[in-house]
């Protein structure tokens, strides 16, 4: 039996060819499925700079600074279905680290979501989330608050977990 080399370089140049670069993204009829599930902090970042922690250093960015207690960092962000016609289940629980008295794993704050036009997620509560980006795996969302008595502008990012 005769082997052509050139089998061996074809094949490796057509199995490349044919994995996508972007199997990681999500299409907009999709992203209502990817944002469920479990979420946690990876980066936490202002526009302005601000003083949570009152220290009268200023900072940007909020999570590789000591602006907001690890055990804050530490939470978890749930996304979830409810019944057919109604609004998801959006919580906050904390993890190992909890904060204030609280007990490890509980939820620290409830409310209700809807995805608007893929774009934008849309509370009962809370400041509206207009998502930045989302994989499967990454989500990176911008909200405007109020913190140290200035309106910014934070961006979240998160990690599924």
């Amino acid at each position: 039996m005769k082997i052509y080399p050139n089998v061996f370089l074809i094949f490796p140049i057509l199995l490349f060819f044919s994995c996508s670069k972007d199997d990681n993204t999500v299409s907009d009829s999709d992203r209502h499925q990817a944002l469920l599930g479990q979420w946690e902090y990876q980066s936490i970042m202002t526009d302005r700079a601000v003083d949570i922690n009152g220290d009268g250093t200023s900072n940007i960015d909020l999570f590789n600074t000591q602006e907001i207690k690890q055990c804050i960092k530490d939470n978890l962000t749930f996304f979830a279905e409810r019944g057919q016609g109604e609004n998801g289940a959006f919580s906050i629980n904390e993890n190992g680290l909890a904060c204030e008295g609280n007990q490890p794993f509980t939820t620290i704050e409830s409310d209700t979501y809807e995805l608007i036009n893929n774009n934008r997620i849309a509370f009962g509560i809370r400041s509206e989330m207009k998502i930045m980006e989302l994989t499967k795996n990454k989500l990176v969302v911008e909200s405007q608050e109020t913190l140290d008595n200035t309106d910014v502008i934070v961006t979240i990012t998160f990690q599924k977990s």
